[in-house]
């Protein structure tokens, strides 16, 4: 008996049916059969998480529905994805292999490599698109900004027409190795391509205004933050739709929204700006971009203690343990109290960022391995190349949670406490923690560590490491790599004064600005 011919679309981190070259390529040469893989070696990596899981859950639901509606639903199939593309073959004459290229963590990065190595065999050729401007064994970033733009302005894919029916719907078995839930009464957002473009059009219409003024806000921010980045994680939307969709918003929008809307189109060329630094240098999972800060902070003895009460939000520093405490719950911060609690962790507690990136991934509903790690380093000064971020969570604190009320909520053991002392309850008087009945270090935890004198001292060895001369070389090579051409100072366009500076695409309002290096 013949088997019939098919194009296999591999569904990874791109759940949708618009804007889906694989897809809309596929469908041009024949037969197409969707299948989505549920990897359990994948869902067993220490970065993976039950909330990741809940979200692709969502999405897959509606994929199903769509890719139904054009003539050919989602096959969901389990296991080893060559045991599965094995399987297939035994049913189909695999013409081709479509899928886009998914810049993962190093597990992923060898799950594709294994991958392709079977395909070549089989003579079964793999076509991978892009979908972000991000070039794979790229050695550094010179013209990057123009390409970014080309791929912006592209125009986006449609769905097929059609798909003719090929095999009827399979679905994953209720008892798949998920990961255990992280906390109890979990609160993550949901996923799905419908939420996504109604999360779209409310952010650009309505939100938008406020976008700016509440972005660090821990309060607001939830309301007035686009909250799409789950779905562009995930692939529910496309990067590429969201950023035409937005400028088409600026050409229409009034004036009162324009500052709002050129910040967000700058946020979505940082997704790619940070994730092409981890295309370039897949290593840099587990080791220091800058190779003089690779020990640097080996010589913690507390650094486990330190780790799980920073996990659990019990460092006695009511800003950090709100926002740990929440994130636990939400699975989401502002990018400010992001940016804050990893400085927390790697500055004042002086904790190594590889034990600090694994938990916090697991965490993120929104995570991607791209931004991540890329992120984590440079908020842990070991990229040789930025500027130390030490922040301080009592002046964070009362810039964006002044009456406190975001600490209360989360942290309800200080809900008597008065205002003066919200953001440093250590500093309360023992009669006022009588008189309220907060006892710091019974009630409530005490600080870890002399927050002042810690973030002093781990500049000083920073710094004192960062003179070193190897260091200075080792500096210069990452910035070659890595470094922003967008934007360039005296001081930095020397050190890449060997290099050529023309950026042809890259205009004002979409550059990616040096100062201002924090998506988290």
């Amino acid at each position: 008996m013949t088997k019939p011919t098919i194009q296999l679309v591999w569904y990874k981190r791109d759940l949708r049916t618009v804007d889906h070259a694989p897809l809309y390529m596929a469908a041009q040469k024949g037969l197409v059969l969707p299948i989505y893989i549920f990897e359990p070696e994948l869902w067993s990596q220490k970065d993976a998480s039950l909330r990741h899981w809940r979200f692709v859950q969502d999405c897959l639901i509606e994929l199903n529905r769509d890719l139904s509606r054009l003539g050919q639903p989602l096959i969901q199939l389990h296991g080893d994805v060559v045991d599965v593309f094995e399987h297939l073959q035994n049913h189909y004459q695999i013409s081709g292999v479509w899928s886009h290229q998914e810049t993962g963590n190093l597990w992923s990065f060898a799950r594709d490599q294994k991958v392709l190595t079977w395909l070549n065999k089989q003579n079964i050729p793999w076509n991978e698109f892009k979908q972000h401007p991000i070039h794979r064994g790229k050695s550094q970033r010179d013209y990057w900004q123009s390409q970014a733009n080309q791929h912006f302005n592209q125009a986006c894919l449609p769905e097929p027409e059609a798909l003719t029916f090929v095999q009827a719907q399979t679905t994953l078995p209720n008892d798949l190795p998920l990961p255990t839930a992280l906390c109890n009464h979990e609160q993550i957002q949901k996923g799905g391509r419908s939420l996504g473009l109604r999360l779209l059009q409310r952010f650009l219409t309505q939100r938008v205004g406020n976008y700016l003024f509440d972005i660090a806000n821990p309060i607001k921010a939830p309301q007035n933050s686009s909250r799409l980045s789950p779905h562009l994680t995930w692939g529910s939307l496309s990067m590429r739709e969201v950023v035409q969709a937005a400028q088409f918003r600026q050409s229409q929008a009034p004036v009162n929204q324009q500052r709002g809307l050129t910040a967000f189109i700058s946020r979505c060329f940082w997704q790619s700006h940070f994730m092409q630094k981890l295309e370039t240098e897949p290593q840099m999972e587990q080791h220091c971009l800058h190779a003089a800060t690779e020990n640097l902070r080996l010589d913690n003895p507390s650094a486990d203690v330190f780790l799980q009460a920073w996990l659990q939000g019990k460092t006695g520093v009511p800003m950090i343990d709100a926002c740990m405490r929440s994130l636990r719950v939400t699975g989401w911060l502002p990018f400010r109290m992001r940016a804050m609690v990893v400085s927390f962790a790697s500055y004042q507690l002086w904790i190594d960022w590889r034990l600090i990136a694994p938990p916090l991934a697991q965490l993120f509903t929104d995570y991607e391995p791209g931004i991540h790690y890329s992120q984590i380093q440079m908020q842990s000064g070991t990229t040789g190349i930025n500027a130390m971020r030490v922040y301080s969570p009592v002046k964070q604190g009362k810039d964006h949670d002044p009456l406190g009320l975001f600490i209360k909520t989360w942290c309800p053991e200080l809900q008597t406490v008065p205002v003066e002392y919200i953001h440093q309850p250590w500093s309360m008087p023992i009669e006022w923690q009588i008189h309220f009945s907060v006892f710091i270090g019974q009630d409530y935890p005490a600080p870890l560590v002399d927050i002042d004198e810690s973030a002093k001292q781990a500049k000083d060895k920073l710094a004192s490491l960062r003179k070193d001369p190897n260091a200075k070389q080792q500096a210069k090579g990452v910035f070659i790599t890595h470094g922003s051409r967008a934007k360039r100072t005296k001081k930095t366009q020397s050190k890449i004064s060997t290099h050529k500076a023309t950026r042809p695409g890259n205009t004002a309002k979409n550059r990616v600005p040096d100062n201002q290096l924090s998506l988290f």
